[in-house]
């Protein structure tokens, strides 16, 4: 790419590895190591008194906080009691999902990182993957002031959304899906098919915190000790916790010789038997989970670094013995291989669109198989004719991974499975879809069909 072309509204995306690794701002750095800041700024004169009937105003203050980025906030709740309760207002208010796309160097969110995330889920695909971005000309900067150099997309996203919180799974693919809201912002950079991602492109999603949901990463890097490290982990999880969803990322490192090898999967099922849940995944290049893996990007200079993940899982969950307050929900629909036409389809995702409640916030996770390509674009306009206030990301892989919940009714007679063996363990599929749909806040719609 030439240097004349990189240069585009908003951001310069270069195609050389970072020399510069993004660092907190050195306020929050302060904060989170407890030590004194002394800081070269400028005061400006202020009367006092004008100060402070602005600060102790509790409505000026909560709207002035309402357009803070949420890492400030970890510092301005400490400014005094009525800040403390406008932002413990705020994050009980500010709950609606961002989306936000990275493609062609301009960076787009269809609103800010206001609150404290729960889960960042980003999606690149290998021809963005490797790129840098100028600090100079993002905004909002990744530095303060701009340090002029470049660094690694995924390093400027973890910064501006997640840092210092270690709460967003990066997912490497060959193709991306995102699906914005008609009217936000950020529409221009709809994906609907494989086509339409040929060119690097970024898309992800913003969860915000919500009150009584916690969001756990389980990161395997040893085939030997993967299954034992997930019992392990689901255990101590089910403890306090009833587990809502999983969201499953298998990379190609970890190459499946057989089905068993990610049959371990239904241990969830045997910890909460009569609890169902979501879930959904593929099998994917590669994932970024955490700051080491990206230190780990950053400071090789082949271009070529890939993590040392072989199978990342985001699990979100809700306590024991509490009232879901947040009416926090996850349901997962499979259209199978043998799921072809268009009218089926159709039908598949109409059932399950009034087979689960509607929310006052929601998002959807789109895990597709490359080899459906035809039918992607009819997926997603039957997805938003159904479904018309949820953005849907993800990605296009080689497997996919899913449970239905609700479960489909067994049909009368056995299917005929098109291009497919068809589901492994209720697992693994082939040329198959599969739609993770998660939904908070108030219910404005309560699911129509009968459970079965």
């Amino acid at each position: 790419m030439a240097e004349s072309d990189s240069k585009l509204s908003g951001v310069n995306i270069c195609a050389v590895k970072p020399t510069s690794k993004l660092q907190l701002d050195e306020n929050i750095a302060a904060y989170l190591e407890n030590r004194h800041l002394v800081r070269d700024k400028h005061i400006v004169a202020c009367q006092n008194d004008k100060i402070e009937r602005i600060v102790t105003n509790y409505v000026i203050a909560k709207q002035i906080l309402s357009n803070m980025r949420w890492q400030d906030k970890l510092l301005y709740k400490h400014v005094c009691s009525t800040w403390l309760s406008a932002i413990n207002a705020l994050r009980k208010e500010q709950l609606c999902p961002v989306d936000f796309s990275i493609k062609q160097g301009h960076i787009k969110q269809s609103s800010t990182f206001s609150n404290e995330p729960l889960a960042v889920f980003t999606f690149m695909n290998v021809t963005e993957f490797p790129k840098t971005i100028s600090c100079k000309n993002t905004s909002p900067c990744c530095c303060d002031p701009p340090c002029g150099k470049d660094h690694l997309v995924i390093d400027a996203i973890h910064k501006l959304s997640t840092a210092p919180k270690e709460c967003m799974m990066g997912v490497k693919a060959l193709y991306v899906a995102y699906m914005p809201l008609p009217n936000s912002n950020t529409k221009e950079n709809t994906l609907t098919s494989t086509q339409c991602s040929l060119s690097s492109f970024t898309g992800g999603i913003f969860i915000p915190v919500i009150p009584n949901v916690k969001f756990n990463m389980i990161n395997l890097k040893d085939y030997k000790q993967m299954k034992q490290q997930f019992y392990t982990a689901v255990d101590d999880i089910v403890k306090d916790n009833i587990i809502k969803g999983l969201l499953v990322f298998v990379t190609d490192k970890h190459l499946l010789n057989s089905v068993e090898d990610v049959v371990f999967f239904n241990h969830v099922k045997e910890v909460q038997p009569d609890i169902p849940y979501a879930m959904g995944g593929c099998i994917c290049e590669d994932t970024v989970c955490d700051s080491n893996d990206i230190n780990h990007l950053v400071s090789d200079t082949s271009g070529d670094a890939v993590s040392d993940n072989l199978i990342s899982i985001g699990i979100f969950t809700i306590p024991k013995n509490t009232v879901n307050e947040s009416n926090f929900d996850m349901f997962s629909l499979i259209i199978e291989s043998s799921e072809w036409d268009k009218q089926k389809i159709h039908l598949s995702l109409t059932q399950f669109s009034k087979s689960v409640p509607r929310f006052e916030h929601s998002v959807c996770f789109k895990l597709a198989c490359i080899g459906r390509d035809r039918k992607h674009k009819f997926e997603q306009d039957t997805f938003r004719s159904v479904f018309p206030d949820t953005p849907l990301v993800g990605c296009y892989g080689n497997g996919e991974l899913g449970i239905d919940h609700p479960a489909k009714p067994l049909p009368e007679k056995p299917k005929r499975l098109r291009r497919s063996v068809g589901p492994h363990f209720g697992i693994i599929y082939s040329y198959s879809t599969v739609f993770v749909y998660m939904g908070w806040g108030k219910i404005t719609l309560p699911s129509t069909l009968p459970k079965t």
